[in-house]
């Protein structure tokens, strides 16, 4: 495992080294790496999603499009959810120190003070993005991006090691495709909604 670790401080110098040298770089990854930015995208994007509507002829909700989407939507907010519940028990088993704890780094946000791994950040964004994905794969893919750009920028910023972002992303897509099976709870969580919407009288 330290071989493992070695390799990991290895690559996290490579990519946190870039810090620090172009004001526009560190000013991307700050805008990235905090906690309210990408998170509040990905929110946006999910509630875009579950309204969007591709054929503006209507033909797409008489297809099930639309309701394809919310699923997505449902997935991609339960994965989440169960993501968050998972890692919050591995932390209770395992703390892994951040790499300004140990090293002299280029540190661009605040010093949290929780576990290193897994990455919080990679594990919600990457379950977001999985939920959607097995769905809606255009929309999936973007995300998917998303995520990948909010993990980098947490190496970048000097707040986790790579192999941080790589379990929170392996947990993130875990929790989504443990979601992805419960299609009947997925279908029964939809109906709830459409029911309590029509009976608010916003349909």
């Amino acid at each position: 495992m330290s071989y493992v670790y070695q390799i990991d401080y290895w690559v996290f110098t490579i990519i946190n080294g870039l810090a620090g040298h172009w004001p526009w770089l560190d000013a991307a990854a700050r805008l990235l790496l905090n906690d309210y930015f990408v998170p509040t995208l990905l929110a946006l994007a999910l509630l875009a999603l579950w309204f969007e509507h591709k054929d503006p002829t209507g033909l797409g909700d008489l297809l099930g499009l639309n309701r394809h989407n919310q699923r997505a939507v449902l997935t991609a907010t339960l994965s989440a959810a169960l993501a968050n519940l998972l890692l919050k028990l591995m932390n209770l088993f395992y703390f892994r120190p951040r790499p300004f704890a140990d090293h002299s780094v280029n540190l661009l946000l605040y010093r949290p003070t929780d576990s290193s791994f897994p990455s919080n950040a990679a594990t919600l964004g990457f379950a977001i993005a999985a939920g959607a994905w097995f769905f809606n794969r255009s929309w999936g893919w973007s995300l998917m991006v998303i995520a990948a750009l909010f993990g980098l920028s947490r190496i970048l910023g000097g707040v986790h090691y790579p192999l941080d972002v790589v379990a929170g992303a392996a947990l993130g897509w875990f929790s989504a495709w443990l979601i992805h099976q419960q299609t009947g709870l997925v279908n029964k969580l939809l109906e709830l909604i459409a029911r309590v919407v029509d009976r608010l009288g916003l349909t």
